[in-house]
C-alpha cells in the first residue's frame, strides 16, 4: 500500500509541475497510479471472495442412535432443532454407516473404504491375522488426508469436539495431528460420561482419556457431562475463530452410546413415556413414519427379530425397570437436540448462520448389548464393578445400564437387527443435509454411503483432495460427492444397480444391488450362507430368498469378492487378539506404548 502512495504522490506532484514540459510524464504516473490501485484491489478482492462465498459446514454426528428416534424420523422423542434442520433441508431414508463407530468415522474423515484407511477391523476386534496388517492398523493411516487436513490447507479454520476412537498412540494421532487446528477429543469408543469418565470395560482403560489439542488432561471439571461440555468447546472455538475465514465443525457427540448418563435436568423428561412397552411404541413410530411419508403404507409392522425378552414375559418390577432404561435414553437424544439449538444459537450470534451448511447422522445403529458386554459377557465381573443400578440412581453418577436388545429394535424401527450387525437397523441411521445452497427438498429414499460425507463436503468447500500428502501416495476414494444431488442437478449419488455397494466389519459382509441385497453373519442364523433380500418388497428383512434365486445370489457373490481383493479384505480368523496379548501392547500397536 505504502508503494501505491508513493506512486500517487508522484503522479500528483509531476501534475503540478506539467507546465516545465513534464506533461506526458505526469499522466503517466497518475495512469500507472491509477492502475496499481484498481488492480489492488481487484487482488483484495479475489483473495476475500472465497472466504465470503466459502461455507461453514458442522458436521454433527451422534452415537449409536436409532433410524427413528428424531421426531424427524418418526420418534416420540422431543428434536425440534434437528427437525428445524430436516424441514430447511434434504433428509435421507437411505443413508448406510458400517455397523459400528470407528470404521464409520474413519469413512466419514477419509472418504476411503475402511479397509484401506486403517479401520479395516472395529478397535480392539482384531483378529490375530488382522493385526497390524495394512488396511487395520487401527488408527487413520498415512494413506488417506482427512477433510479437516484437506479443508485446513484450503483456507479452513479446523474445530473438532466429542469423541475421537481413531488413534491415539501419540500427539501425530490426535485430532490435532490429523488436522484440526483446536480440538477437546474423548480418545476412547466409550466412556462415562460424568466428571470420572470410566473406562466401560478393561480392554478400553489406556485408550480412556481426554486431550485437549496436543496435550493429555488429567482431570475434568467438577459438572463435566459430555453432551454439554463439547457443545461448549465447539461454542468457544467459533467464538474466538477469525471471523474472515470459514470454519469447519466436526462435534462427534458420545450421546447416546451406553454408560446411559443424563444430567438431572434431564432424567425425568420421560418419566412414563414407555411404560406401555416395546410393541406400544414400535407400532406408534411406524403410524407416525407413514403419515409422514418416510416408508411407504405396505411396511408390516416388525416384532423384532425374537433374539430378546418380549414384553408380556417381563415381571411388573422388570417392565419399570426397562421403561426406566428408554426412559434415559430418550432423555439423551433430548440433551443432544438442545445442545444443537444452542450451537445454532452462537452461529446467529457471530452473524454466521445464514452461511452455514449442517451434516447431521448417526454413526451406526443403536446398541443391543447389555453392560456385561463390555467385561467380555462376564456377569460376575461387571459386578465387582460396584455400579450402583439401583431403580433410583439409574442414569445418574456411578451407575451403568446399557439400552439392551428389545428397545435397540424398537429404535431401529421399521428395520431388524442393531449394531454390530449388517442388517438395515445396524447400518441404516438418519441423516440430515441443510443450510446455505441446500434447497429444502424433503425426504430422498437415495441410497448414500458414509463415504460419501467427504467428497461432498470438498466440493461444498470448493477444496481438492491432493494426490499424495506428506509424501505419500492416497488410497483411492470410495466415496461420491451427493453436491450434484442437493444442487438439484442429479437425482442419485450412487447407482448400485451399475455399481454395487460392498462393505464389511467383522465378518458382516453386504452387497447392495439397486433393491437387493446380499449379507453374510453369524446373527442371520444361516449357517454362514449368503441371505438374499429384496428391500423393495422386504424392508424388515424376513424372507430369505438365496434358493428361489441362486443365479442373483452368484453375481453379487463375485462383486462382494471383487471389492475385497481390490480393497484388501482380510478374513477374521480365530478370537480377539487383545484377549491373548492384553490391552496395552494391543494398543501399542507394535511399538513401546507411550502419550506425549
Amino acid at each position: 500500500m505504502k508503494r501505491i502512495e508513493m506512486i500517487l504522490n508522484k503522479g500528483l506532484y509531476a501534475c503540478c509541475n506539467w507546465v516545465k514540459g513534464n506533461l506526458f510524464r505526469a499522466c503517466f504516473y497518475m495512469l500507472s497510479a491509477l492502475i496499481i490501485s484498481i488492480g489492488f484491489s481487484a487482488c483484495q478482492s479475489n483473495n476475500e471472495e472465497p472466504n465470503e462465498l466459502r461455507p461453514n459446514i458442522l458436521l454433527i454426528v451422534v452415537d449409536d442412535a436409532g433410524f427413528s428416534d428424531f421426531s424427524s424420523y418418526g420418534g416420540e422423542i422431543s428434536t425440534p432443532n434437528i427437525d428445524q434442520l430436516a424441514s430447511n433441508g434434504v433428509q435421507f431414508t437411505r443413508f448406510y454407516t458400517q455397523p459400528m463407530c470407528a470404521p464409520t468415522r474413519a469413512s466419514i474423515l477419509s472418504g476411503v473404504d475402511n479397509h484401506q484407511n486403517g479401520l479395516g477391523a472395529m478397535p480392539p476386534m482384531h483378529t490375530q491375522n488382522q493385526y497390524m496388517q495394512p488396511g487395520y492398523e487401527g488408527y487413520l493411516n498415512e494413506k488417506v488426508v482427512t477433510l479437516p487436513e484437506v479443508l485446513r490447507d484450503n483456507g479452513y479454520q479446523t474445530y473438532m469436539s466429542g469423541k475421537w476412537h481413531l488413534g491415539c498412540l501419540d500427539s501425530t494421532q490426535y485430532p490435532n495431528g490429523r488436522g484440526f487446528e483446536r480440538s477437546f477429543a474423548q480418545m476412547a469408543g466409550s466412556a462415562g460420561h460424568f466428571q470420572d469418565g470410566f473406562a466401560t470395560g478393561p480392554i478400553d482403560v489406556p485408550v480412556t482419556f481426554y486431550v485437549e489439542d496436543n496435550r493429555r488432561i488429567e482431570e475434568l471439571s467438577e459438572n463435566f457431562y459430555t453432551t454439554k461440555d463439547y457443545t461448549d468447546y465447539m461454542i468457544q472455538y467459533i467464538k474466538e475463530s477469525d471471523e474472515e475465514k470459514p470454519i469447519f465443525g466436526y462435534l462427534a457427540y458420545t450421546a447416546p452410546h451406553d454408560p446411559l448418563h443424563v444430567t438431572d435436568e434431564y432424567i425425568d423428561k420421560y418419566k412414563g413415556a414407555y411404560d406401555e412397552g416395546f410393541d406400544a411404541i414400535r407400532r406408534a413410530r411406524l403410524e407416525r413414519m407413514k403419515n409422514m411419508g418416510l416408508v411407504d403404507e405396505s411396511v408390516p409392522y416388525n416384532p423384532g427379530t425374537g433374539n430378546f425378552t418380549q414384553w408380556d414375559s417381563l415381571t411388573a418390577d422388570e417392565k419399570v425397570i426397562q421403561a426406566r432404561r428408554m426412559e434415559v435414553y430418550a432423555a439423551m437424544i433430548a440433551c443432544v437436540d438442545d445442545q444443537i439449538g444452542r450451537l445454532v444459537e452462537t452461529l446467529e450470534a457471530e452473524k454466521r448462520l445464514e452461511n452455514t451448511v449442517f451434516i447431521v447422522m448417526s454413526d451406526n445403529g443403536p446398541n443391543p448389548y447389555d453392560p456385561e458386554f463390555y467385561y467380555l459377557g462376564s456377569v460376575d465381573e461387571f459386578n465387582k464393578q460396584g455400579f450402583d443400578n439401583s431403580l433410583e440412581n439409574m442414569g445418574r453418577d456411578n451407575s451403568f445400564i446399557s439400552l439392551g436388545g428389545a428397545w435397540a429394535e424398537v429404535t431401529a424401527t421399521p428395520f431388524s437387527y442393531y449394531k454390530t450387525t449388517t442388517g438395515e437397523g445396524g447400518i441404516r441411521t438418519p441423516l440430515i443435509i441443510s443450510g446455505v445452497g441446500i434447497e429444502a427438498n424433503g425426504v430422498k429414499d437415495i441410497t448414500v454411503h458414509a463415504a460419501d460425507i467427504y467428497p461432498t463436503v470438498l466440493e461444498l468447500a470448493d477444496a481438492k483432495r491432493p494426490e499424495t500428502y506428506r509424501g505419500n501416495p492416497m488410497n483411492p476414494l470410495f466415496g461420491r460427492s451427493a453436491k450434484p444431488l442437493l444442487e438439484g442437478e442429479e437425482d442419485h449419488v450412487r447407482d448400485t444397480e451399475i455399481e454395487p455397494l460392498c462393505f464389511e466389519i467383522s465378518g458382516y459382509k453386504t452387497v447392495i444391488q439397486g433393491d437387493w441385497k446380499l449379507m453374510q453373519g453369524k446373527a442371520f442364523k444361516n449357517g454362514g450362507k449368503w441371505v438374499l433380500i429384496n428391500l423393495e418388497e422386504d424392508p424388515t428383512e424376513k424372507t430369505d430368498l438365496s434358493e428361489e434365486y441362486p443365479d442373483k445370489v452368484k453375481e453379487m457373490a463375485e462383486h462382494w469378492e471383487e471389492y475385497s481383493v481390490k480393497h484388501g479384505y482380510i478374513p477374521p480368523e480365530g478370537n480377539m487378539y487383545v484377549i491373548e496379548i492384553g490391552a496395552e501392547t494391543f494398543y501399542n500397536y507394535g511399538r513401546d506404548y507411550r502419550v506425549k
